[in-house]
């Protein structure tokens, strides 16, 4: 069976997700970022999260186990950031803001931040599956930025929404 690649790219898009841009280093110092909506948490204990990355990607080098990376969960002010970081470009981070000898560089203004350490890495087709274990997080206030169907836009909960915690039993409506 032979898929439209360009019609099942679009039926992805279909899944809204949260944005975020990933930094780390090369084994040089250089810093990279790339923006991702791959992002997935994957275990509280120990704490783990996963995003992926394409094979043909120059900061490759910069995820490989054992380096440090941070994920920075964008906030709806940062669609500027998200397309910087999105393209190929030989400089992402504007001058003196690459936090030299900070590992990984900081993106500032995100929602939240999860320093970790590339723990595996896994085949995944095109791309990448790296998963990083969670050594420190921080969070701020604010609005996701979130991405769907091709544009960028923001979160609204429904009318009668009420805040659910992820381990609760359901036991019926959740409204």
């Amino acid at each position: 069976m032979t898929l439209d690649v360009r019609a099942l790219r679009d039926a992805f898009g279909l899944f809204a997700t949260g944005v975020t841009i990933v930094t780390g280093r090369k084994p040089g110092g250089e810093p990279v970022g790339v923006t991702a909506n791959s992002f997935s948490s994957v275990s509280l204990a120990p704490p783990l999260l996963l995003w992926c990355l394409q094979r043909e990607s120059t900061s490759l080098d910069a995820f490989t186990i054992g380096r440090a990376f941070a994920v920075h969960v964008l906030q709806l002010a940062q669609e500027r950031e998200a397309m910087r970081f999105a393209r190929r470009a030989a400089v992402k981070f504007p001058a003196g803001t690459d936090g030299v000898g900070e590992v990984p560089p900081l993106i500032e203004g995100a929602l939240c931040r999860f320093d970790c350490t590339v723990q595996a890495q896994h085949d995944g087709g095109d791309h990448l599956i790296i998963v990083g274990q969670v050594t420190h997080f921080a969070q701020t206030g604010g609005e996701p930025l979130v991405f769907q169907n091709g544009v960028f836009g923001r979160f609204t909960p429904l009318p009668r929404a009420r805040h659910v915690e992820a381990w609760e039993t359901f036991s019926g409506d959740w409204f």
